[in-house]
C-alpha cells in the first residue's frame, strides 16, 4: 500500500508541482496543468476582451432570468442547469479543500485560488457556450452536450480520439472526486463530530444514509437532479455564506490581517508555521491552483456538460450565466471558508512527533516494516491516541531518531511525543493543527460560535450531497458517449456502490485528494486543449453576442452530415 501511496504521490507532484519525489522536473515547480489551466485562462481572457469582468453584472441579470426557460429545446431552465453545475462545483472542495490548500501550501494558496477563479471565468464562458452551440438530441429525445460533443461536432471526426479520452477522463474524476471523495469528507464529518459528543459512529452507516440518497435522487436522471440542485443549492449557499458572515463580524479586527496574509504569503514572503510539507511560493502556487480548480471545475469540463442541458437558444448568455457559478463557488465561498479559517482563534493543538514523521518521510525515511504514519503517529485529534502511542511508541521514537542520524532535524520535543501522549504543541490557529481537512474548518468554527461544530458537517453533508447527484450526470454523459443510452441505467448502480466504498476509506483521505488531482487533470488536459483548437469559434459568438438582445441560435448537430470535418 505504502508503494501505491508513494506512487500517487509523485503522479499528483509531476502533473501540479513539478516533481518527481525529490527530483525536480519543471521550472520553478510549477506543473505542467498548471501552466496549461492559468496559460489558457488567460489566452481566453485577453481573447475576449476581458467579457467576465464586462459582463459581470448584466450576467447576475440572466441569471436571474434563468429561472424560467428562454426556449423550447433543452431538458432544465437555465437556472437549474447553474444549479446543477454549482452541485457540482460546490462541495468538499468549499470545505475541507479550502483548509488542506491551507494547510499544504500556506495562506497564500488561497491568492492562487482567486487567480484561477478569475481566469476560470473567461474558462466557463468558452467552455459552456461551446456545448450549448454544439449539443446534441439524441433518439429518445435527451440533450447531451459537454466538451466530447463539441470535439466531435466542432473539430471533426479525426479528434474523435480526444472526445474519447475526457469521456475516459470524466469517468476516472467522476468516481474520485465526484463520488468518493466526497463520501469520504461526509464520512469524516460525521466521525468528528460524533466524537465530540462521545458517540461512535460506524462509517459503513453513513455510508448506507448516503448511498440511499444519492439513489433516490439520480433514479429521475438529470430532470430530478436539476430539480433538487434548483431548491437546495440556492439555499445551502446562501446559509453558509450569512453564518461565515456572522462569524468573521465577531472576528472583523482580524480581516485585514488575514488578507494581508494570504497576498504576502502567496509570493513567498511570509513565513509562517503550520501544515505538515511546510510551504514557499510554489507550493502555495500549486495548491491554489490545485484546489481551485478542484473547486471551481473551471476548464476542467464538467460544468459545461450540465449547461448544455438548459432550454436556451443562447450560448453566449448560458455561457455568462456559467460565470457567475465560478465567482460564487470560489471568489464568495471559498474565500468566506479561508476568512473563517485565518481569523478565528482558541486552543489548538498538534503532534510535534507527526509533523517530524512527515517530514522524514517526506525526506525518504522508510518507515518499518507496512507501517503508515497514522499507524505509529496519531495527530493531537485521532480516537484513542494514547492506546497507539502505549503500543508503537517505542517503535515510533525509535523511527524518528533514525531518521534524525541520517540528517533530518528531529526537535527534542518530537522524540518525547512519540512515547508521551500528553507532549504537545499549543497553537492559535485551526489551520496551523494536524487535523485533516474537513475537521480543520469545523473546528475552526466550533471555536467561533456555540455549536460551531454542527456548521461545517452539516454544511458539508449539502455541499457533497449535491456534488454526488450532480457528478452522477457527468459520468451518465460520458457513459452515454462511450457505450450509449442503455448504459445509463447500470451506471447509477454501480455509482451507488462507489458512494459507499469511498465513505469506508476514512483512512486514507490525503491520499484520496491527491488522487483527485490526478482525476481533474485527465479531464482538463483534453477539454483545454479543445477550447485552445476552438477559441475562434468562442470569439466569434463573443463578438455577435455584444449585442445583449441578440438571438445566437444553437444548430442542430445530432445527425452524421451536420457534423464538422465532413
Amino acid at each position: 500500500m505504502e508503494a501505491i501511496v508513494g506512487f500517487i504521490q509523485n503522479v499528483a507532484g509531476l502533473i501540479w508541482g513539478g516533481t518527481w519525489g525529490e527530483t525536480v522536473v519543471f521550472p520553478y515547480q510549477i506543473g505542467p496543468l498548471a501552466i496549461l489551466l492559468l496559460g489558457t485562462g488567460l489566452f481566453m481572457m485577453v481573447r475576449l476582451g476581458a467579457r467576465p469582468l464586462r459582463r459581470f453584472v448584466p450576467a447576475l441579470t440572466e441569471v436571474w432570468q434563468g429561472r424560467r426557460a428562454q426556449g423550447e429545446d433543452g431538458a432544465i431552465t437555465p437556472w437549474q442547469a447553474l444549479s446543477t453545475a454549482l452541485s457540482g462545483q460546490v462541495g468538499t472542495g468549499n470545505l475541507a479543500g479550502v483548509a488542506t490548500a491551507i494547510t499544504l501550501g500556506g495562506p497564500g494558496a488561497i491568492f492562487w485560488m482567486w487567480i484561477t477563479a478569475i481566469f476560470g471565468m473567461a474558462l466557463a464562458f468558452s467552455e459552456s457556450s461551446l456545448a450549448l452551440k454544439y449539443r446534441e438530441t439524441d433518439e429518445y429525445g435527451r440533450i447531451n452536450g459537454g466538451p466530447m460533443y463539441y470535439i466531435k461536432n466542432g473539430l471533426g471526426k479525426k479528434w474523435g480520439w480526444l472526445a474519447v479520452i475526457f469521456c475516459l477522463g470524466t469517468l476516472f474524476s467522476a468516481m474520485a472526486t465526484g463520488s468518493m471523495i466526497q463520501a469520504n469528507s461526509i464520512t469524516e464529518a460525521a466521525l468528528e463530530t460524533g466524537s465530540h459528543m462521545g458517540v461512535s459512529i460506524p462509517d459503513w452507516l453513513v455510508g448506507i444514509i448516503i448511498s440511499g440518497l444519492v439513489f433516490a435522487v439520480i433514479i429521475g436522471g438529470i430532470k430530478s437532479i436539476g430539480s433538487v440542485a434548483g431548491k437546495v443549492v440556492p439555499v445551502m449557499a446562501g446559509l453558509y455564506v450569512l453564518i461565515a458572515f456572522i462569524v468573521l463580524m465577531i472576528n472583523i479586527d482580524k480581516v485585514p490581517a488575514a488578507f494581508m496574509q494570504i497576498v504576502t504569503s502567496a509570493f513567498g514572503l511570509q513565513e509562517a508555521v503550520g501544515g505538515a510539507a511546510g510551504y514557499g511560493m510554489m507550493q502555495a502556487v500549486r495548491f491554489g491552483i490545485a484546489r481551485g480548480l478542484f473547486s471551481n471545475e473551471a476548464g476542467q469540463g464538467s460544468a459545461p456538460i450540465a449547461h448544455a442541458a438548459a432550454q436556451t437558444k443562447n450560448p453566449v448568455m448560458q455561457g455568462e450565466i456559467a460565470m457567475i457559478g465560478v465567482f460564487i463557488d470560489t471568489i464568495v465561498i471559498c474565500t468566506m471558508t479561508a476568512l473563517v479559517i485565518l481569523t478565528v482563534q482558541g486552543d489548538f493543538k498538534k503532534s510535534p512527533a507527526l509533523m517530524a514523521a512527515q517530514t522524514c518521510e517526506a525526506a525518504g525515511v522508510d518507515l518499518p516494516g507496512e507501517l503508515e504514519v497514522d499507524d505509529l503517529f496519531p495527530s493531537a485529534y485521532t480516537e484513542g491516541r494514547d492506546t497507539i502511542i502505549a503500543e508503537n511508541g517505542a517503535i515510533a521514537a525509535s523511527y524518528l531518531t533514525a531518521c534524525a542520524a541520517t540528517g533530518v532535524e528531529v526537535p527534542a520535543n518530537a522524540l518525547a511525543a512519540a512515547s508521551d501522549p500528553a507532549v504537545l504543541v499549543d497553537v492559535n490557529h485551526a489551520w496551523e493543527t494536524d487535523a485533516n481537512s474537513a475537521a480543520v474548518t469545523t473546528r475552526a468554527y466550533a471555536a467561533a460560535l456555540p455549536g460551531g461544530q454542527w456548521i461545517v458537517p452539516i454544511a458539508l453533508f449539502f455541499f457533497a450531497f449535491t456534488t454526488i447527484i450532480g457528478w452522477s450526470y457527468y459520468g451518465e454523459q460520458a457513459v452515454t458517449y462511450l457505450i450509449g443510452e442503455w448504459a445509463t441505467h447500470p451506471f447509477r448502480y454501480v455509482w451507488v456502490i462507489v458512494v459507499f466504498a469511498g465513505a469506508m476509506a476514512t483512512n486514507y483521505t490525503d491520499t484520496l485528494w491527491l488522487f483527485g488531482d490526478i482525476a481533474n487533470a485527465s479531464m482538463a488536459f483534453p477539454n483545454l486543449i479543445a477550447i485552445i483548437a476552438l477559441s475562434g469559434v468562442v470569439v466569434a459568438m463573443h463578438k455577435a453576442g455584444d449585442d445583449p438582445g441578440h438571438a445566437h441560435p444553437v444548430h442542430d448537430y445530432s445527425h452524421p452530415e451536420d457534423e464538422a470535418g465532413e
